[in-house]
């Protein structure tokens, strides 16, 4: 018999992102992305944060990675 017990807590699962802009990585542990038009607000964990210019590529959570062209 297998038991499987899952509360909400192992449920949580936080998504940090490397963002890379034009092959260099310039942030990481981003949690939120907001675009407008062509400027782009990157937010750490810890409140840091940056705006660049350029366009969103890809997004892959697998990787933990955003990638940029600016």
């Amino acid at each position: 018999m297998i038991n499987i017990n899952i509360n909400e807590t192992d449920l949580a699962v936080m998504c940090e992102l490397k963002i890379i802009l034009n092959g260099k990585t310039i942030m990481e542990d981003v949690v939120r992305i907001t675009a407008d038009k062509d400027s782009i607000k990157l937010q750490s964990m810890l409140g840091e944060s940056k705006t660049i210019k350029g366009r969103v590529v890809d997004i892959n959570l697998a990787k933990q990675e955003a990638i940029i062209d600016g």
